[in-house]
């Protein structure tokens, strides 16, 4: 048994142990299926299947709650369209054991304290990406757009489900809503052997704190979010491999609702000497109608200049989709077109840019 089987056996029948403890009524689950078909138009990637299940377990206790994620999702090909196009599917990959293969795994396990004036603070392990550079049309692969670059910037270095904590101050009036982000700088995914007890050597060689802040004022039409974070860990200098220094970056969020139309605009700007993504903007536009949702958008990622070589070139993503209701609005299929022109990233050796017209179908269950 793996180390991560382990842990996630033992977190699960810890909060097993706790809902028996309690009234069965403060027990809240929802969760959902994903399964994703995709094909490019590259002869090198193969069409692929991919899927995933998630599900959200709370539990109230005392001035707030404890919540619990389990996410699990099948492997991917080697040779499939997300290992030559990662961005093309934002829902593959996101559970892999060290070997590349899919599986299960406690993606989140916290507990969130509630105090006076709606605030909170949320401790444990945490998704530091689910609070900051968010948008209300364009961060679910689930339900919205599927490619990568329309769920966040491109130049936020986010760390996987890593052991953290959220503070969020809720605006009032003119004031904004405050939300900061404290986690360490390597998650789940970012260990060598993807297990629990990595997260907890907070010595280990490399690691750093990952610490990130927005403010955000949200109306009824038009929403605006400014933020900002850094990495503590060291970044080798792209030109430069013994020097080092941090990741930083800037970014910013506009979105706008009014009927049946929305919008979401990203930007973000990263420190350009160590980081591949310098610059990133991304425009996404969204309409309903009497049959389903309509959704089309354009990213553009700038690579930093120290990071080009051989065919290496900036990096731009497009995606068109239509979602179409199921099972009275539990589910929904949704076909899709993108055009991606893809750079290498690999810096250890010169890796040539590609280009691809994907065509994916997904299906989505709620439950």
């Amino acid at each position: 048994m793996t180390g991560i089987t382990r842990a996630l056996l033992l977190v699960m029948l810890a909060f097993s142990v706790v809902c028996h403890a309690v009234n069965a009524s403060e027990i809240s689950w929802e969760g959902g299926i994903t399964a994703v078909y995709q094909y490019a138009d590259d002869s090198r990637a193969e069409a692929e299947v991919t899927a995933s299940a998630d599900l959200f377990a709370t539990l109230a206790m005392g001035s707030g709650e404890w919540l619990m994620y389990i996410e699990a999702s099948t492997s991917p090909r080697s040779d499939g369209v997300s290992a030559f196009y990662p961005t093309a599917n934002g829902d593959a990959r996101s559970v892999l054991t060290k070997d590349g293969d899919g599986g299960i795994q406690v993606s989140e396990f916290n507990y969130t304290f509630r105090a006076a004036n709606d605030r909170s603070l949320m401790v444990g392990l945490i998704d530091p990406s689910a609070w900051l550079d968010r948008g209300r049309i364009a961060n679910d692969e689930n339900k919205h757009f599927l490619n990568g670059s329309f769920i966040n910037n491109a130049t936020i270095e986010f760390p996987d489900y890593a052991l953290g904590a959220v503070f969020r101050d809720p605006g009032r009036g003119h004031r904004p809503e405050l939300t900061v982000v404290v986690s360490g700088s390597d998650g789940i995914a970012d260990v060598p052997d993807r297990s629990y007890q990595e997260l907890l050597d907070f010595n280990a060689e490399g690691r750093g704190v990952f610490v990130g802040a927005d403010a955000s004022w949200l109306f009824d039409r038009a929403s605006w979010r400014l933020g900002a974070w850094i990495r503590t860990d060291d970044h080798a200098v792209a030109d430069s491999a013994s020097t080092v220094e941090k990741n930083y970056g800037i970014y910013a969020v506009h979105g706008w609702q009014s009927g049946k139309n929305a919008w979401n605009i990203r930007f973000g700007i990263a420190n350009s000497e160590v980081s591949v993504a310098s610059d990133f903007l991304a425009i996404a536009y969204q309409r309903k109608d009497t049959f389903g949702l309509f959704g089309l958008g354009a990213a553009y990622t700038r690579i930093s200049s120290g990071f080009r070589s051989g065919d290496r070139s900036s990096a731009f993503d497009s995606e068109i989709y239509y979602r179409i209701p199921v099972f009275e609005d539990a589910g929904h299929i949704t076909p899709s077109l993108q055009y991606i022109e893809a750079p290498g990233f690999d810096t250890s050796e010169t890796v040539p840019g590609s280009s691809a017209v994907v065509a994916s179908v997904r299906f989505h269950y709620s439950f």
